[in-house]
This record gives C-alpha cells, structure tokens and sequence, in this order.
C-alpha cells in the first residue's frame, strides 16, 4: 500500500490494524505450515534414503543372480523365466493429505510365486532365486516410489509457503506497520496542533475579557 493513498484518519487506522491481525494471523499459519510441511520432507527424505541403499543392496545381488543364470542356462531359459506365471500382483492407491498437500498411500497385493523354487541343476535354481528375489524386492521398490513422490511434492509446496513467508516478513507485514505508524504519528500532529489553537483561542479570550 501507498501511503498517499490513504488518509491519516482514526478510521482508517483502525481498519489497518484489523488487516494487520488478520496478516499476523496468516503469517503465523504458514509459519506453523512450514515447520510441519519441513518437519515431514525431512522425515521422508530419510525413509526414501534408507530405501535407496537397501535396494541397492538388493539389486546387486538380483544382478549376480541375473549374472548366474545367464551363464548356467542361457539367454533364453532367463527370458523364458522371466515371462513366467509369477502370480497376480495388483498396486492400490490412496491418497493423504499433509497440511493440505495430497500425497499417495501405494499397496502392494501379490498372490504367491506359482510352481516349484526351482528344478533340479544349477541354472534353473539360480533362475529362480533371482526370480524369487525380485519379487520379494517389488513390496520395497513400490514404498519407495511412495516416498519419493511424496517428498517431491511436500518440497514443492514447501518452496511455495517460503515464498509466502517471506513476502510476508519482508514486505506486507514492516508495509503495514510502516503505514500504521505513519497514520499515528499523522493523527498525533494534528492533535498537537488541536490543542495549540484551543490554547492559543482561549489565551486571546481570556486577553479580550481582560481588556473589556
């Protein structure tokens, strides 16, 4: 706001002061926002952190296996157990909502492996190994895409409620103040002023009635 445009009258400053606590009132809702919307990134950025090194741990020992069965079977026996019935398998989404943010709950519903681990010799069972390591690595990777979509999106909306925060603190909130300060000061000197003529009005009154 401009102070030019707004007259120093009690009115208006008493409509400033009204804004200015609905303002107070709404920095201190983004500030509690920001600390919850931070307060959750950080807790899953460490859950997606810790998800990342266990797959990754995991994926190495997919890839020997992978490795194995290329060199006991072939090429073809692993793409053949790989298109393999494996049973069903079936993601639910929902959803929740952090500070106003939506944010995926992803479930995982997988029937069991069909067949035998494995068949006798070497290569079908370290073709099955891998295929049962994979599967068991399906509930891990979906938790993970959980997370990391959440932590994007918690991020994003975090940025934007900072970005508010600070137009606040740095603009609108020392705008008004600076404003309402003006008005007072305004209001003040014109009282100041008041009371001078009334003084100097009844000293020429009482000078006037001295002289009569």
């Amino acid at each position: 706001m401009r102070r030019p445009e707004i007259a120093a009258t009690k009115s208006n400053l008493l409509r400033l002061k009204e804004r200015f606590g609905f303002v107070k009132s709404g920095h201190a809702l983004l500030d509690q926002k920001r600390e919850v919307l931070l307060e959750e990134l950080m807790e899953m950025y460490r859950d997606a952190r810790q998800l990342r090194r266990e797959m990754a741990a995991a994926l190495a020992a997919v890839y020997r296996g992978v490795h194995d069965g290329l060199l006991a079977g072939g090429r073809l026996d692993l793409e053949a157990a790989a298109v393999a019935a494996n049973g069903a398998l079936r993601l639910r989404a929902r959803e929740r909502s952090v500070m106003g943010v939506i944010v995926p709950l992803l479930e995982l519903e997988a029937a069991p492996l069909a067949g035998p681990l494995a068949s006798p010799g070497r290569g079908p069972v370290a073709t099955a190994q891998t295929r049962r390591r994979v599967r068991e690595l399906l509930p891990a990777v979906v938790r993970l895409a959980e997370a990391e979509v959440t932590c994007r999106r918690l991020a994003a909306e975090l940025q934007k409620t900072q970005r508010k925060v600070n137009a606040l603190e740095n603009i609108f909130i020392p705008d008004y103040r600076d404003t309402i300060r003006f008005i007072e000061s305004a209001l003040e000197e014109k009282e100041r002023e008041g009371l001078f003529h009334m003084k100097r009005l009844k000293s020429r009154r009482q000078t006037d009635g001295s002289e009569g």
